[in-house]
Formats: C-alpha cells, structure tokens, sequence
C-alpha cells in the first residue's frame, strides 16, 4: 500500500497547524496499518479452513492422469493432505509440512518442486475435535466412528490419526504408459502390501455423498509410518489405538487443468462413479 506524498509549507501556517495537519496522514497511517494486518489474520484463518483440490476424481477416474499443477504451487495451499503424481506414479501424503511420494514399490521418497500432479488434495491443518480411539476392526468400523464426530454432514472433513495399527492393507499404483486406461482398469494392476503391527499416521479426508465426481464420497485415507520409510493408500485398516484430529472445512477451492486431456473428458458421465467406489475402496 502506498501513502501520497503530503507537502506543508511552513510559510502558509503555523507550528500548532502544521501539528494538527501531520496527525490525519499519521492517524490515517495507522489505522490502514491495523486494518491491514486484520484482513492478513483473516485471510490466513480463512485459509485454514480451504481445502485446496487440484483437478477432479471423474477426470482420474477417465484416465487422466497427465496435469499442469507443479508441486512448487501446490506447497503453497496445504501442510497437509493427499493426492498422486503424473502417470499416476504413486501415492502422495502431505504430512507435518513434509510431501511423500510412495512409489508402488512401497518405498518413499520427498517430494521435489520439479514434480507435477494430476490430482490432489490439501489444506492447512488445524484441528479443532480430538479423542481417542481403540480396538477398531476394519474399514466399516472406523467410517462408522468417525462420522459420529461429523457435527456438519455437508461438509468435507481434515482427518489425523496416530497411533499403532494391528493391520493396513495399502496399495500404490505403478506409473502409466499412454494411451492411459481408467483408473479401474490401473488398479487391477496395482501393488498392495499389508503392515502388521506399526506405528505411523493416516492422513486423509471425508467428503459428503453429493461431491460424487469431484471429490472422493466418503473417506480416502493415506498412511505413512513413524519412520517415514513407506505407506500407501489405506484399502483396509484394524487400529489397536489412535489419537484422532478433525477439523471441518468451509472453503473448497479447485484448480482445473489446462490441458487438452481435462478439456476432451465428458466429465457428466455418472456411470463412472461406480468405477471410482471400486478403484478407491475395494481390496
């Protein structure tokens, strides 16, 4: 922001006016000063609660799986969250301000700027619900708890949980040769590999029904272990105890790609939201 330039010339007033006079740029000053720092709190309060979602599950559902969204820009709209890579190469999970990659080997790497993705999701994570959970069966079970704590049903939700997991089976899926095939037909390939007995943390987010097409209804949950050594996308889950962090969000914002592939997808088909449901949550 910039001030105009106020000129006084001493030789038209006295010191008492020049006095009176200075104090309106001065006061103005520091009221501008004020009000700009309120609308940064805001802004970043307002953020906190944005999730940030690049492209829509119908478009990775339909193969595409080539985007424009550089990790470099997408650091700048979460701490948190999940998504996948070009070719649909693996796996990301944002956690603690750290981006993974786990490749289909199960192995993990960092997240480089230089690296694209055709899908995600992120936010800035501060939680507002905890509490404890244990002795958690499968999958059903935890979706069934979990959306106990759900206090508004049309929002999406942030979801953390740490703790030590008795079973998690995961999948990531292999990088992609063109012409690419839906997502369905990708993960009929995919790898999966089972953790027994293991402390880490699962990152993910619950959408209500009505975001079919955009968003994942439902949970997606990625899990990363303590070590940060692998994860993957959690297919099914037994918790022998965990802390839980919710927080509900108001805001979603989506980047849609400008790419040929996005534009050509006839993202109206709803007979692709049952191949989404399978690709994302059988095993």
């Amino acid at each position: 922001m910039i001030l105009g330039k106020i000129c006084i010339e001493p030789s038209l007033v006295n010191k008492n006016q020049i006095s009176h006079n200075m104090m309106k740029p001065i006061q103005l000053f520091f009221v501008l000063l004020i009000f700009s720092a309120s609308v940064f709190a805001n802004a970043q309060e307002n953020k906190s609660g944005t999730l940030f979602q690049v492209s829509t599950i119908s478009a990775l559902a339909q193969g595409v799986y080539d985007g424009d969204f550089s990790y470099v820009e997408l650091f700048k709209h979460g701490n948190f969250g999940l998504g996948t890579f070009n070719r649909l190469d693996g796996e990301m999970v944002a956690v603690d301000g750290k981006f993974y990659q786990i490749a289909s080997t199960g192995k993990l790497r960092e997240v480089t700027p230089q690296d694209f993705t055709p899908f995600a999701e992120v936010t800035f994570f501060k939680p507002d619900i905890y509490f404890d959970i244990e002795n958690i069966k499968d999958f059903q079970a935890l979706t069934t708890l979990l959306s106990k704590h759900f206090t508004y049903k049309n929002k999406p939700y942030a979801i953390r949980i740490d703790g030590d997991f008795a079973e998690l089976k995961l999948r990531s899926v292999a990088a992609q040769k063109k012409p690419y095939p839906p997502l369905l037909a990708a993960t009929k390939d995919q790898a999966e590999f089972t953790l027994n007995h293991v402390k880490g943390t699962i990152i993910g987010f619950w959408f209500p029904q009505y975001w079919m097409g955009i968003a994942v209804p439902g949970l997606h949950l990625h899990f990363i272990n303590a070590e940060r050594t692998t994860g993957g996308h959690v297919l099914e889950i037994a918790v022998v105890k965990g802390k839980v962090s919710l927080q509900s969000l108001n805001t979603v914002a989506v980047s849609l790609p400008n790419t040929v592939e996005f534009s050509a997808v006839d993202l109206s088909d709803e007979s692709i939201h049952g191949d989404i449901e399978k690709a994302e949550k059988s095993s």
